[in-house]
This record gives structure tokens, C-alpha cells and sequence, in this order.
């Protein structure tokens, strides 16, 4: 975990310091005027801690540096919605999860928390936004390196295929928790991820997409398949700490649940390459080819990570694109719901004027950007 988190910083590091390149949005209102020293220190921390981890044996000091990860990687999180990439989220609660379990119970409790990502992944993924748009574009690329289209295929033979593939997931995560499939549900998962690796590799958000697949070949072989020795002694948590351990566990796998009342968002309940998520941008495009015409463009140009996608943030990175650049003042900004799962309707509303503030109210995160990203650009502006 540690060797994979230290090259996904490497692979997306200006996301991690404190740039002025793309709004930065934290968790609170109270956090926009934190100081930029403070992403600069716990950067450190984070990158210190994962090289004690690697380095470190069982023990105090493995204990304190998965501790000392979780906790400054969650203050930089904090600091920036956009820092919530899934795998960072993952990494702080496996960190966490091992630092508090002993070692059997932590093995468990990570096989648990693999599987729900698996589940919820698939789930996330039925849906129509998803089979007539990343979905059919994912199974062309597929058929398209066996030398074959689908241009020709009759169209509910091609939506039958692109559900198989969300089906597959459910169906492998399914598999990993019963002893008597597990091995073939480890194979399968490998080679799901091997094939996403290729139809990644020409069209991919940022090189962190793919550090991330591979890890998860890394972990399915090592926690179902081959399995840390837990038949030598183990270090034993106290059960307080265990307790935690468990209560986190817990925590993982009933918050995506709370996804549709809109408690939990998108990428925390494992939605990812589900094109259903709600979004917000700016009405109509500006003038020229400015980056921020596209938001998911500008992430991936910029910081090399894809956009959070939330309506939320990317509100927020719409009326921050309005305070620094005059030639958008005045353009509206489009906020639509998450799509209907059925027909991939969406409800959509434009939000101007005094509306803005009316909108962010309706939020219970902040929505304003860091003082970073209001310093003086090239040309002088502000």
C-alpha cells in the first residue's frame, strides 16, 4: 500500500501543493484562509509516514506511521474537495483499519471493504448514462483490439454486452466472499483489471488511473489469494482499539448507502467511471479556448487527476472561475441533478445573480474557493 500511495502522489504531486492552477474548494469555510505552509508540512508527513511503512516492521512505529499518514493526508484532504480521489480515500482507511485491527481482523476487514468497492462499483454502474455512453465506448475499445466493431451489432445485443461488464463486477465481489469460488473470483478480478489497464492506457484521466489498477491486482493476490502468514503470533491490538477497527470497517460499507439522500458523494460510494454523478458548469462556453470550458479537461491538463465529480465542487470551481476572470462574470451556472437511472434524464436548473447565494446555502459544505487561487495571474488581473 505504501510503495502504490507514494507513486499515485508522485503521479498526481501539484494536486497535493497548495496551486493556483485550479480552484482548491475545502471541506470547510473556516479552512479557506489556511496558511500554504500547511499543505507543504503535511505533505511531508504523508510522504515520511509512507516511508517508515515501508521500511518498518511490525510494530510501534508501523503503528504510528500508518496513524500519521491517515491523519495529515486527511487534513489535506481537507483542505481540497479535489483531493478525494478514490484512492486516496482507500488508502487513509486501509491505513487506518491496519493501524487499529490486529493482523487477522484487518486482513478480514480489508477483504470486506474490497468487496463492497467492488459491489457498489457495479451497482453505481446499471444504468443508462452508463451503457449508452462510458460503457459502449469501453466495450468498442475491447471488441476494437480484437480486431472487430460493434458498429453492426443489433442494439440490445450491444446493451446486453455492456451491462455484462457491471454484472461481471458484482458478480467477482460476490464471488470473493465464498471460500468455494474465491480463487476463480480472484482470477477473474485480475483479469478484469489487467483489460481495464489496456482500454485505459490510450484514453486515460492521468496516470494515477492505472498505478491505481495495478495496485488492485497487487492487493486481490495478496489478501484473498496469497494472504499475509497469519498462522505466527500476531500483534495484537488493544481491544479498544480493535473496536475502532471495526466500527471504521462498519462505517465504509453503510456510507455509500446514504449516496442518494445526498449524505455521502459520488467517488466515496465507489461511483467511478459511472457517468450518473450530478455536475454544474458554466453555462455556455467563454470565449477562445480557455481551459476552464471544460472542467474535466482543465483537471486532467492541469493537475493530472480527473475532476471531483459533484455538483457541489464543481459549483464551487464555477463561481471561482467567475471571481478571477472578468469574461466570465455574469454567464449563469448550470447545476444538474445526478441522471435517472432509467432514462438518463437529468434536472437541471441555471443559477444567476442572487440565486448563487441562494444555491450555496442549499449545500452543507463549503463552497468558496482557497484564498490560493485569488493571488495575482500573468496578466496582472486578480
Amino acid at each position: 500500500m505504501a510503495g502504490f500511495a507514494l507513486l499515485l502522489f508522485a503521479s498526481s504531486w501539484k494536486l497535493w501543493t497548495p496551486q493556483d492552477l485550479f480552484p482548491q474548494i475545502p471541506f470547510l469555510t473556516s479552512l479557506i484562509t489556511t496558511p500554504t505552509w500547511v499543505d507543504w508540512f503535511c505533505l511531508g508527513l504523508s510522504a515520511g509516514a509512507l516511508g517508515v511503512c515501508l521500511l518498518a516492521k511490525e510494530g510501534k512505529a508501523l503503528t504510528a506511521a500508518l496513524i500519521l499518514f491517515a491523519i495529515s493526508t486527511t487534513v489535506l484532504i481537507l483542505l481540497d474537495q479535489h483531493r478525494l480521489q478514490p484512492w486516496a480515500y482507500q488508502f487513509v482507511i486501509l491505513a487506518t483499519v491496519i493501524a487499529t485491527s490486529s493482523k487477522l481482523n484487518a486482513v478480514r476487514r480489508i477483504q470486506i471493504i474490497t468487496v463492497s468497492i467492488y459491489i457498489f462499483s457495479g451497482v453505481s454502474k446499471l444504468d443508462y448514462q452508463f451503457v449508452h455512453t462510458v460503457g459502449d465506448q469501453m466495450l468498442s475499445t475491447l471488441v476494437g483490439t480484437f480486431g472487430s466493431t460493434t458498429e453492426n451489432w443489433p442494439t440490445q445485443i450491444k446493451h446486453f454486452a455492456v451491462l455484462c461488464l457491471p454484472m461481471t463486477e458484482i458478480l467477482l465481489g460476490i464471488g470473493l466472499l465464498i471460500s468455494k469460488t474465491r480463487n476463480w473470483a480472484v482470477a477473474g478480478a485480475v483479469t478484469m483489471h489487467a483489460v481495464l489497464l489496456v482500454l485505459l492506457f490510450q484514453d486515460v484521466s492521468g496516470l494515477g488511473v492505472l498505478i491505481w489498477n495495478l495496485f488492485f491486482i497487487f492487493q486481490i493476490v495478496w489478501i484473498f489469494h496469497r494472504q499475509p502468514n497469519l498462522k505466527s503470533k500476531p500483534v495484537e491490538s488493544p481491544p479498544l482499539m480493535d473496536s475502532l477497527g471495526y466500527l471504521i470497517t462498519l462505517g465504509v460499507v453503510i456510507f455509500p448507502l446514504t449516496q442518494p439522500w445526498g449524505i455521502c458523494d459520488h467517488w466515496p460510494a465507489w461511483q467511478v467511471y459511472a457517468p450518473r454523478c450530478s455536475r454544474a458548469q458554466l453555462e455556455s462556453p467563454l470565449e477562445g479556448n480557455e481551459p476552464w470550458n471544460n472542467f474535466g479537461q482543465w483537471s486532467n491538463q492541469t493537475l493530472s487527476v480527473p475532476v471531483y465529480p459533484q455538483a457541489r465542487f464543481e459549483f464551487a470551481v464555477a463561481m471561482a472561475v467567475q471571481q478571477k476572470f472578468n469574461k466570465s462574470r455574469g454567464l449563469p451556472i448550470e447545476v444538474s441533478r445526478a441522471s435517472d437511472r432509467w432514462n438518463g434524464t437529468r434536472e437541471s436548473k441555471l443559477i444567476a445573480g442572487d440565486q448563487i447565494k441562494m444555491q450555496m446555502r442549499q449545500y452543507w459544505l463549503n463552497t468558496r474557493a482557497r484564498d490560493t487561487w485569488t493571488w495575482e495571474t500573468k496578466d496582472g488581473r486578480q
